[in-house]
């Protein structure tokens, strides 16, 4: 049985915009040249894991759900995902931003994004939230980072929105920090890896997308599309 682990970023984006790039990362070993992203969003994510881990949330806003924020440095690793149709499993790999924790004993994964998130994303945002929540639920050893008693995931989204400076030539840049919550559904995200990702990654190669820029650079220098 063919093996393959998935990074839980690519479900968000990579797998809708382009399921020939996504059979051909995972199946042909071909990634594309990494996206260069700016650093800010890394600075971000990093100033307010180290401002409030470990911090109540309701100490910072209203808002924010009654909970305490956790980082935690170990990986996720779900144990593999098998449809008996097809001689292919299926692993989600990856690191989460964090976690929080409730009174109740009851924890929610959350990831950080510097944007607004608008309808045409937050389904995208689902699934890459849930490949995290299935993994921590599903751990494939002891060393993966596990946590049971999940509930509702969510983003914790910074939407800037101003920006300052002081006569000391320190600036400030302002915004929007929400939390938007998703619905926990692990049985639908399994069935989505077992009939919809699996099917794609046994199957042949689909044909490249017209819309798709990596297509479109290729067929520059004469590259067809021939169906195996």
């Amino acid at each position: 049985m063919k093996e393959i682990t998935i990074a839980p970023s690519d479900f968000a984006f990579l797998f809708d915009e382009s399921p020939w790039a996504f059979h051909q990362k995972y199946v042909s070993g071909i990634k594309r040249p990494p996206l260069i992203l700016p650093k800010i969003f890394n600075v971000i994510d990093s100033a307010i894991k180290n401002k409030y881990s470990n911090e109540d949330f309701t100490k910072i806003s209203s808002g924010l759900p009654a909970a305490t924020l956790r980082t935690s440095d170990k990986w996720i690793k779900s144990k593999p995902i098998v449809n008996p149709k097809y001689d292919i499993s299926v692993q989600i790999i990856g690191k989460i931003d964090g976690y929080l924790e409730y009174l109740d004993g009851s924890f929610a994964i959350v990831d950080f994004k510097t944007s607004e998130i608008n309808e045409k994303y937050a389904g995208k945002y689902n699934r890459q939230l849930h490949s995290y929540c299935y993994g921590v639920t599903h751990p494939d050893n002891s060393n993966c980072l596990s946590l049971q008693n999940l509930t509702d995931p969510g983003l914790l989204v910074f939407h800037p929105n101003d920006f300052s400076i002081d006569y000391n030539c320190k600036a400030r840049l302002l915004g929007d920090l929400k939390w938007q919550k998703f619905d926990l559904d692990l049985a639908w995200f399994e069935s989505f890896i077992k009939d919809e990702v699996i099917p794609l990654l046994a199957g042949p190669e689909p044909e490249p997308p017209a819309h798709d820029p990596y297509w479109k650079y290729l067929q520059q220098f004469g590259f067809e599309y021939e169906q195996e």
